[in-house]
């Protein structure tokens, strides 16, 4: 059902107006083939859709690939050819790296796991989407409680041992010292400290102290990062984890550790084959005659075919070499290519109205029903950006339930 309510998510998304765009993150996990050969035919029929269980819109085609169900192809015919991009379904990941005092308690641990989230790994924890890893960034205070001991008048100071006996407090007697007696001096990662426990807390608010006061807290690297979700979610979800450990004011508007965003495949790269997934697509194509082609221009899109070899610049097909002849070649390789450059590759944010965005299915050029062909460089008035395939992200989540 979900896998369904992703095509609708398609379809909504290619029917909105298209934001072009010079380089794709996604088109690193796809490829694209411009079949402008002479003497190949594509021959498109009104049951298409309905015989292959395709979505049509536009006269572009939208369907499961037969090499593998998790991986989107789309065909469309343009005013340079009939194109065919096989495409590793992209979502948007969201992280963050920061450093914490944080008191790694054992209560600490059970209200995060009251709060839904699952332990999966010494200290790294997981809900929904998320995961947030706690690495502690060890003290060179001490390495047991051997190297802790007591210092000050009344014994209310708990410091290095070397430095303990040297450490001069006023002597004066304050109730909340009761306290010391629910808990012990000790070392807490690499750094001595009253180690902190429910009832020693208690008291010490009992008496109007603040415990962050008495107790030192360690210096932990907090890791966290959000598959599918924004950086707004990822902020909030962290907010929430840290105030199991009394943290509830952590800047995370702060440049220094805000989330970072970018694209990323749904499917590892490497345990995939996308040459022989193009390949996949194109007999079966000729199969069900969609496309008049040889096995010989088969054959050699496929030694050529490969991650990255998508997009304005990169996309593959039968184009004039460097030495005067023709072959099927990435765009980019050609005889004196109109090449579109960006000038920064970072993900950009983006408010999606009503959960979607402009997108459509190539950083080429929209979908046409011309079948003129055509060597002119890309359409005027691009955003040079890499703003297509945000969108996809959100196919991919529902795609991947």
């Amino acid at each position: 059902m979900r896998k369904a309510v992703a095509f609708i998510v398609l379809l909504v998304l290619f029917s909105a107006p298209l934001v072009k765009a010079c380089v794709s993150p996604a088109d690193f996990y796809a490829v694209e083939v411009v079949l402008n050969k002479p003497g190949i035919v594509y021959r498109p029929y009104p049951t298409f859709n309905a015989l292959h269980n395709a979505i049509v819109e536009n006269g572009t085609f939208i369907f499961r690939s037969h090499y593998d169900e998790r991986f989107i192809v789309m065909l469309w015919n343009a005013s340079d050819g009939p194109h065919l991009r096989v495409q590793i379904p992209a979502e948007v990941v969201a992280s963050v790296t920061f450093n914490a005092s944080l008191l790694v308690t054992a209560s600490a641990i059970e209200k995060l796991k009251a709060g839904g989230w699952k332990e999966i790994a010494n200290m790294t924890f997981t809900r929904d989407n998320i995961t947030i890893a706690l690495k502690p960034v060890a003290g060179s205070e001490c390495n047991s409680d051997r190297d802790c001991a007591t210092g000050g008048c009344s014994g209310e100071v708990c410091a290095p041992r070397n430095e303990a006996a040297k450490i001069v407090t006023p002597c004066v007697y304050k109730p909340w010292y009761e306290c010391f007696s629910l808990t012990s001096c000790g070392c807490v990662n690499g750094f001595c400290t009253w180690k902190p426990n429910g009832d020693f807390k208690s008291c010490l608010r009992k008496h109007g102290v603040d415990p962050s006061q008495v107790i030192r807290a360690g210096l932990v690297e907090v890791e966290a990062e959000a598959r599918g979700v924004g950086p707004d979610e990822l902020k909030a979800a962290v907010g929430e984890f840290l105030s199991a450990f009394g943290v509830d004011c952590l800047p995370l508007s702060d440049p220094a550790i805000s989330p970072q965003v970018e694209i990323a495949p749904v499917i590892d790269p490497s345990e995939v084959n996308l040459s022989v997934a193009v390949k996949t697509e194109l007999e079966w194509l000729r199969e069900v005659g969609v496309l008049q082609i040889n096995d010989e221009d088969i054959e050699a899109i496929t030694r050529v075919a490969g991650p990255g070899k998508a997009g304005w610049n990169s996309h593959i097909g039968w184009y004039e070499t460097k030495n005067g002849t023709y072959a099927w070649i990435p765009y980019d390789e050609s005889k004196d290519p109109s090449l579109v450059r960006c000038t920064s590759p970072v993900v950009p944010a983006y408010d999606l109205p009503n959960g979607t965005a402009y997108v459509g299915p190539t950083a080429t050029q929209p979908p046409s029903t011309d079948t003129t062909t055509s060597t002119n460089g890309p359409p005027s008035g691009e955003i040079c950006g890499p703003a297509l395939m945000v969108g996809l992200s959100l196919v991919a989540l529902l795609w991947k339930r």
